[in-house]
């Protein structure tokens, strides 16, 4: 375990049986695990058809191939998540974690693609992140919204980490819509930066209303629905 990396290894069994139960494994899924260290989450993932483990820390990884070598379907990749092709699967696939606090916001742009978007992630973070995610008042409220649905799962303590963090943590599930609620999610994304780039001040001051919005100039962007915002949008565009 290299500490550089940012490692904190999910121990309670409960809440890692509860990960895997949201994924929801069938025998034909493809499964991808952000993540191995030494297998705690990945031994509650092996019905899957296929179970694929990237984990950078090269020990670790030689851990894991050692722990599931009699396991036909699981295959180990000592390779940093972040380089992982994950267009080759056409969007069927599961995706499920334990993101290093980091590099939370690298593994978000990664996946929120039209080209690597999953069926499903479950996925444990930063308890403050993960807030930030369910508070529906910011731009990566919003922005992970046009991609799927999203659920707190469990809320976990420190101390069910080794080594402890120095936070707690959240798992959130993102069940992912068939296609993105808006054509292109980058002029959307840069759309909702604007939108909230000056959170506390009136939406006048943030961009242009289409005329017929006029009569919201006043709000503040975390007053305005997710709703309305995508409606504007189709407007403003």
């Amino acid at each position: 375990m290299k500490k550089a990396l940012g490692q904190n290894f999910l121990k309670n069994r409960l809440f890692l049986k509860e990960i895997s139960n949201n994924l929801t494994i069938k025998a034909e899924d493809i499964i991808i695990e952000i993540g191995g260290g030494h297998g705690e989450l990945t031994q509650f993932l092996l019905k899957a058809k296929k179970l694929i483990v990237y984990e950078i820390d090269k020990n670790l990884a030689e851990i894991l191939k050692n722990k599931f070598k009699n396991f036909q379907n699981v295959e180990i990749v000592n390779e940093n998540f972040l380089k992982a092709d994950l267009k080759k699967f056409n969007h069927q696939y599961k995706l499920v974690g334990n993101i290093p606090y980091r590099i939370t916001g690298l593994i978000l742009r990664k996946i929120l693609t039209l080209d690597n978007f999953p069926q499903v992630f479950v996925f444990t973070l930063q308890k403050e992140v993960g807030e930030k995610i369910l508070a529906n008042n910011n731009f990566l409220s919003h922005w992970i919204k046009i991609w799927g649905k999203v659920e707190k799962i469990d809320f976990i303590k420190n101390k069910y980490f080794w080594p402890q963090p120095k936070v707690d943590s959240v798992t959130l599930k993102i069940k992912f819509y068939s296609q993105p609620l808006v054509k292109e999610p980058e002029a959307f994304a840069q759309f909702l930066r604007s939108f909230f780039k000056h959170p506390r001040r009136m939406l006048k001051n943030n961009l242009d209303l289409p005329q017929n919005f006029n009569h919201l100039a006043n709000l503040r962007p975390h007053q305005v629905s997710f709703e309305k915002i995508i409606e504007i949008y189709q407007n403003y565009i």
